[in-house]
């Protein structure tokens, strides 16, 4: 204890004063906060500590104000900044060369969907709209119905307005015996043999090249289910590696296996026989080349609306199942037209592992597993949202939507409901989305349609420049691919060129905006700017609150002994 304070108390009681232990202890912490503030490295508390003028306290106290309630609302902007978007997206500072990346899987689809051996569905639809389909036959109509899941939903509701009449009333009307035999929900045995069997375009027929060697495109391409129906793809995952065992819709297993991993890459010093295939030069020598033929007998105008002819072609992430209706580019009847493809992928450092994956917005590979799927991608991720949502509207799903053997796939009666569901989807999604932000939901518990589908943080997108020009296939005499000249009379061809660009691509990055480090500067120097604030003022403030405490109550008991009983009487 000081010796003034000894003082004091010897006084009081000399007097018979009796303040209250109350009054003296807040005495004793005014001297203490004094004291601090003589002694702070903190810039204000020494003229707010000393004795002065109540003008010049009140000037002090205020500038300190102004001065701790700045520095606390540019601390909490950081804080703000770092819990909203903790993770910074930049550009990496050194290329990569396209051999560290797969080539994009390349999937083809015909926009002519069934061969008129099967069913000629123009025909069909026209003898339908005009009331007369008595020159029809029953198989050509199952098959017609069987286009009910992939063609305009108009063209196959019972329930469709043709004049005053209904499409199932005058189905009835004109051909009974058939509708007895063929009732409307019926459902296909499967699908996706139907489509193959049918298939107005073959792969067999195809002609392709990679990397300037002719090659089968048997051997080269395999046939996948879309939600365009029958499509070939070149350079994907084994569909068996890419879909969990509980799948049971239908795919098309070839001997490939992939040895190429979306977080790791391809394995090291290892250059040939790898899968998904890559290449190490760009340009249009080095690229995959596919001609697909279509009869001129074949072209189908009715099963679709605004309807292209020749081909679609989607580029995607080989671990993705494509969705060739939503992204894709045209190649029409004798055209050929050329792909030049740009890489852009996503390099994520692991320090941004340890935040919330709603927070930097992606999924590591083991942090999201599906039901349907092996492997994460925000497309596969939709694909399977999307099901679970048709399942939980039509008690069914569409035929090329993966499904377990409890689940059935739609009828012709369920294909309305398909279509709803269809365009219901993203409004339902979106409305769950702003309902838990705006009641901020963080878990989203019970929430049904959001499936959270976030980007996959070692992501890889494939942006193509698109050229096109007319092909003069009818006259191959001076054309690239002579040994096609027996299907000018008969065939129109669309054909497509996809290649790298560049040799190199610059990546983008994924890194902490704040980090240790960063969080630690910016606050400093934040507080060392408004108020001199430091690590030293704070082993300052810890002192005090501490070791000068204990201290002090030491020297004061010691002291206390010392008084004689005089003294204290």
């Amino acid at each position: 204890m000081e010796p003034s304070e000894l003082e004091e108390i010897k006084l009081q009681q000399k007097n018979g004063k009796n303040l209250g232990w109350s009054r003296i202890y807040l005495q004793k912490l005014r001297n203490y906060f004094r004291e601090y503030c003589e002694v702070s490295s903190i810039q204000g508390l020494s003229y707010i500590g000393k004795k002065s003028s109540i003008i010049e306290r009140i000037w002090w106290i205020t500038i300190f104000t102004i001065c701790v309630s700045g520095s606390s609302l540019m601390v909490y902007k950081i804080f703000d900044k770092w819990s909203k978007t903790p993770v910074l997206v930049s550009l990496a500072t050194k290329e990569e060369p396209i051999y560290d990346i797969p080539f994009p899987a390349v999937t083809i689809c015909p926009e002519s969907k069934i061969s008129t051996q099967c069913s000629n569905y123009t025909k069909i639809l026209m003898a339908r709209i005009r009331k007369n389909m008595k020159n029809t036959t029953y198989t050509e109509n199952k098959y017609f119905d069987y286009m009910g899941l992939l063609c305009s939903s108009k063209n196959h509701d019972p329930s469709m307005q043709l004049g005053n009449r209904s499409l199932l009333e005058l189905f009835n009307e004109s051909i009974p015996e058939l509708n007895d035999r063929y009732p409307t929900d019926f459902h296909v045995p499967d699908y996706g043999d139907f489509l193959y069997d049918c298939a107005a375009v073959k792969l067999k027929e195809a002609y392709c090249q990679w990397m300037g060697v002719t090659r089968s495109c048997v051997d080269l391409m395999t046939p996948i289910i879309t939600d365009e129906g029958l499509c070939y793809t070149f350079n994907m995952f084994n569909q068996k590696e890419l879909y969990s065992e509980i799948n049971q819709a239908k795919m098309y297993d070839w001997e490939k296996k992939s040895n190429w991993n979306p977080d790791f890459g391809y394995p090291q010093h290892r250059v040939e026989e790898v899968y998904p295939r890559r290449i190490f030069l760009n340009g249009a020598k080095n690229s995959f080349t596919a001609v697909f033929f279509t009869r001129k007998d074949q072209l189908d105008h009715g099963c679709r609306d605004f309807s292209l002819q020749g081909i679609r072609v989607s580029l995607n992430i080989p671990t993705r199942i494509p969705r060739p209706s939503q992204v894709f580019f045209s190649v029409g009847l004798n055209r050929f037209t050329s792909a030049a493809v740009t890489p852009s992928t996503t390099s994520v450092a692991k320090s941004i592992q340890v935040y919330d994956p709603l927070k930097r917005n992606c999924y590591f590979s083991n942090e999201r597993k599906l039901k349907y799927f092996q492997i994460y991608s925000q497309g596969n991720c939709n694909i399977e949202c999307w099901t679970n949502f048709t399942l939980s509207k039509c008690n069914c799903v569409n035929f090329h939507m993966p499904r377990d053997n409890q689940t059935k796939v739609c009828s012709l009666q369920e294909r309305f409901c398909l279509e709803q569901a269809r365009v219901e989807y993203p409004q339902a999604v979106l409305s769950e989305r702003l309902w838990a932000q705006s009641t901020n939901i963080s878990k989203r518990e019970g929430m049904v349609f959001d499936c959270k589908c976030l980007p996959f943080c070692s992501d890889l997108i494939y942006n193509a420049e698109i050229t096109s020009g007319k092909w003069d296939f009818d006259n191959l005499d001076e054309a690239l691919f002579d040994d096609m000249r027996d299907f000018t009379d008969e065939h129109y061809a669309s054909a497509v060129r996809v290649y790298f660009k560049n040799s190199f691509f610059l990546p983008m990055k994924k890194d902490e905006l704040y980090g240790t480090t960063d969080a630690i500067s910016d606050i400093g120097g934040v507080l060392g700017l408004f108020i001199g604030f430091s690590l030293f003022s704070v082993a300052e403030i810890v002192y005090f609150l501490s070791i000068r405490l204990i201290e002090s109550y030491r020297l004061r008991h010691f002291n206390s002994n010392k008084i004689t009983p005089t003294e204290r009487y």
